[in-house]
């Protein structure tokens, strides 16, 4: 883990940070196409965490550099029927991984999953799944996630 860099659980204060990380992402990966798409994201989004954050719904990690949020993770728990591999039926979707691109290679995205994941174990998260971008695949593989039809999924015990 690189010392410059805070990793905390964020906090509805950090907000406007994730919405400017997400806008990010979703520009970078061509899913947002114009100003007008931009401001209806951003604003959509504030009205999601504000709603989410307060119910634990929506729970985010961040890593700050200076006090400044360059890297991001979310992730949503739910709970669903149980299923054989699955009795608890607990789950949890990983989302909106980014790291601004002059932070990237310092081990960030790792740091933060890993947040994720002691979240997931104190929550008693049995399934995390996500859908990757290419870049993030690797990653994802090594931390022990496996590919699914159409996700990367890993099982805790």
């Amino acid at each position: 883990m690189n010392s410059n860099y805070n990793f905390e659980r964020a906090a509805i204060d950090d907000i406007e940070s994730i919405i400017s990380l997400r806008v990010a992402l979703l520009k970078e990966v061509g899913e947002i196409k114009s100003t007008k798409e931009e401001q209806i994201i951003m604003s959509s989004t504030r009205k999601y965490l504000e709603e989410t954050f307060t119910n634990n719904e929506f729970i985010s990690y961040v890593a700050k550099f200076k006090g400044e949020a360059v890297s991001i993770s979310g992730m949503v728990i739910y709970k669903r029927p149980p299923y054989i591999t699955n009795l608890n039926g607990i789950e949890a979707y990983l989302l909106n991984m980014y790291t601004l691109p002059n932070h990237r290679g310092k081990g960030l995205a790792r740091e933060l999953i890993e947040c994720c994941l002691e979240e997931c174990k104190r929550k008693n998260v049995k399934r995390i799944w996500l859908h990757s971008s290419e870049d993030g695949k690797y990653l994802y593989k090594k931390m022990g996630f496996s590919y699914n039809d159409t996700e990367m999924e890993l099982f805790l015990k």
